[in-house]
């Protein structure tokens, strides 16, 4: 078992609860009741559920690479997923700066980033230590 692994993983799964349940609530149905096109709403609410699938799934995998870091390519994975929330952290970042705002996703996504990279950093575990 690799711990900075389920630390992202239980980071992420945090990230991900807030963004679903937070999220749906304080933003996307104030946005949903004005009056708008249709196909605007049903483009924005596509996109938050594709946003919420990423937040699971990234989850998920670190859990899976976490409890088995001698999966082929966790390493690999781990990086991946530090690439995508640190470009993510630099969307918000420059959001943030053009507004004059803070936006909380950036410490959010930035922890994850980081635990992917440390846990991507660090030696396989040895199949011979199972």
């Amino acid at each position: 078992m690799k711990k900075i692994y389920i630390a992202a993983g239980v980071w992420n799964l945090i990230a991900a609860l807030i963004h679903t349940i937070l999220g749906q609530i304080k933003l996307i149905n104030p946005f949903l009741d004005i009056e708008f096109a249709d196909i605007l709403k049903a483009i924005l609410l596509s996109c938050w559920h594709m946003v919420t699938a990423i937040l699971f799934l990234t989850s998920i995998v670190f859990f899976i690479i976490g409890w088995r870091p001698d999966t082929y390519a966790s390493n690999q994975l781990s990086c991946i997923i530090g690439v995508y929330y640190s470009l993510a952290t630099l969307a918000f970042a420059t959001v943030s700066i053009y507004y004059g705002l803070f936006l909380f996703q950036v410490p959010l996504l930035l922890v994850i980033a980081i635990l992917g990279f440390i846990g991507a950093r660090s030696p396989r575990v040895s199949q011979e230590f199972r």
